[in-house]
């Protein structure tokens, strides 16, 4: 994996987020399957929905059995789903 995409992982996983993101934005886009998870699990960290599903689906066109790009998927469309009945019963 290229040097600045570890880095930013590295930040990602020590919960730096915010300092992840800037580095991230210096980075040129590329077409491989890091690039596209560490943007969608950035975009995930700032619950941006829908750019962390576009970055996961852009992992699955290149990797069509990437299992955690799959599982990001499926964890972002429950908490999308997710809603509470008991909001609607008074």
């Amino acid at each position: 994996m290229d040097k600045k995409l570890q880095f930013v992982l590295d930040l990602i996983k020590r919960e730096k987020t915010e300092e992840a993101r800037e580095e991230f934005k210096k980075i040129e886009t590329v077409e491989t399957v890091e690039y596209w998870m560490i943007k969608g699990k950035l975009e995930q960290k700032f619950q941006n929905w829908g750019e962390a599903i576009n970055a996961f689906n852009k992992v699955l066109d290149l990797d069509e059995n990437n299992q955690e790009a799959q599982n990001n998927l499926h964890f972002i469309q429950n908490i999308i789903n997710f809603w509470n009945p008991e909001m609607f019963n008074p």
